[in-house]
């Protein structure tokens, strides 16, 4: 389909490098987001506006594309953000996504471009609850990312957290993304770095020598997600965690400031923790995380790993098989992602720190293979579980089923 999107769109489209620089900041400001939490939870989100007049520029723009014939249309509304969305989804691979995906990547504006080329399937946007520390706001060039938030209720925990940071004396700020809401410190200009232009220069980066900046560095070393700190693990390289990092206030990109790095390749991994037993009040611990190389996928895993366990009631056994890991797309696929996340499930389930915990008494993990042994033995597909984990309820010798999945974005 080619469409016309009037004039009253050509405001926004007519600063692509501020787009640009909301869109690669880093790994947190360019995968923003939220976890799906009801039925049909995946969407296309085609624009997302910001400031007093965000609702009314996202029904506008609504009432076009549906004036124009594109179908199920709407907009999710928050404090001062709007975000456009187009159809819901049961899968990533719902023919039906990939068939819209198409449609709207063909629609044209007033000036014969395609603003929506760069779409893609994602969780439907959590509303925004008002935000008094936004980070867009922040004076400076860039900013010192300590924490990330992506399951439900991102907005309010990130609201908290910063709230105990300015508490503390911290200069804190809010970011909300599609897919993320994050904590970040301070607003700095490029004077924090040795010499900024080494940035530009392949395999070279800047030094940080700005003494506030080294010492917040050394006050947060380790990025928080979902509120916990990721630990620090053993992997076949060494001892390896999640760094806090240096990012770019999104929209503050003059000429004269050079671009931050953004990796090549990032893995989005879920892991869902379910019960077996039919009426068990905890339900499903679902935790996920974006890391931004493969070496630091054995990192993010661990922490998940935490997190999952931390949401079996203490007063349950834990008998858990581990089912396997679904590649959520043809990259993940192919670079063969799912492999490196089942290699570090199990490493994080069988490692010092599961044993070490306070109810490791109770809990033992069973390997794939004798997890799909007794899936077969009950009639259920181990293939239909690790699409849907709830198909395992009623599953004797098992108290919980863990699965994963991991999503590759490539630049």
């Amino acid at each position: 389909m080619t469409t016309l999107i009037r004039r009253w769109l050509r405001p926004f489209f007519a600063a692509p490098a501020a787009l640009a620089a909301a869109a690669t900041v880093t790994l947190a400001l360019s995968l923003a987001g939220c976890e799906p939490s009801a039925a049909r939870p995946l969407t296309i989100v085609l624009i997302e506006y910001d400031g007093p007049e965000a609702v009314a520029s996202a029904q506008r723009l609504s009432k076009e594309l549906v004036g124009q014939g594109l179908a199920d249309v709407f907009v999710i509304e928050g404090a001062q953000h709007a975000s456009v969305c187009v159809g819901r989804f049961d899968s990533w691979k719902d023919p039906k996504a990939g068939t819209t995906l198409r449609q709207v990547r063909q629609i044209r504006d007033a000036r014969g471009q395609y603003p929506f080329m760069g779409v893609m399937l994602m969780p439907v946007p959590e509303p925004l609850p008002q935000n008094p520390w936004p980070l867009e706001e922040a004076k400076g060039l860039y900013t010192f990312h300590v924490a990330s938030w992506e399951a439900p209720g991102r907005a309010a925990a990130a609201k908290t957290y910063a709230a105990q940071l300015r508490s503390r004396g911290f200069e804190a700020y809010v970011y909300h993304g599609p897919r993320l809401s994050m904590v970040t410190i301070g607003a700095f200009g490029p004077d924090i770095f040795d010499d900024p232009a080494k940035i530009d220069r392949p395999g070279v980066k800047p030094k940080i020598v700005s003494p506030i900046v080294l010492g917040l560095i050394q006050k947060f070393p380790r990025m928080r997600l979902e509120g916990q700190e990721v630990p620090v693990i053993q992997t076949e390289k060494g001892r390896a965690s999640i760094p806090t990092q240096i990012v770019r206030i999104p929209g503050q990109r003059p000429d004269a400031a050079p671009p931050m790095i953004v990796p090549k390749s990032l893995y989005r991994v879920t892991l869902s923790l379910v019960s077996t037993r039919t009426g068990l009040a905890d339900g499903r611990g679902r935790a996920s995380g974006v890391a931004q190389s493969r070496e630091e996928i054995a990192v993010l895993v661990s922490a998940l790993v935490g997190q999952m366990l931390d949401s079996i009631p203490k007063d349950k056994t834990a008998r858990i098989g581990v089912v396997g890991v679904l590649p959520a797309d043809p990259t993940a696929a192919d670079d063969k992602a799912d492999i490196a996340v089942l290699d570090a499930l199990l490493a994080a389930l069988r490692s010092p720190a599961v044993a070490g915990r306070a109810d490791a008494s109770r809990i033992t993990i069973v390997s794939p293979t004798t997890t799909r042994q007794l899936l077969d033995a009950a009639r259920r597909s181990p293939d239909d579980v690790l699409r849907n984990p709830q198909s395992a309820k009623g599953v004797p010798d098992l108290d919980f089923v863990v699965t994963g999945s991991v999503t590759t974005f490539t630049r």
